[in-house]
């Protein structure tokens, strides 16, 4: 159990480096984070994951497609 918090935690890190970042360069890419940096690119999913997993060894990877456009995300709480 401690295990699936650890890697949930980091995951949200992982998250929160994605939503604070930067990632017009890579517009209609997919990007694979790890340990709150970029560590890979590209157009398919599949190969950046595999990529980036080589790249990190046994850290978490969290997959992200950046749009094409600017999005704007509106949250309200009632």
């Amino acid at each position: 159990m401690k295990t699936m918090i650890k890697q949930a935690a980091r995951q949200m890190t992982n998250y929160d480096f994605f939503v604070k970042t930067d990632t017009s360069r890579y517009k209609g890419e997919w990007i694979a984070i790890s340990g709150e940096r970029i560590v890979c690119h590209g157009k398919d999913a599949e190969k950046v994951y595999k990529m980036a997993k080589k790249k990190v060894k046994n850290k978490d990877v969290s997959l992200a497609k950046v749009p094409e456009k600017q999005m704007l995300a509106y949250v309200s709480s009632l």
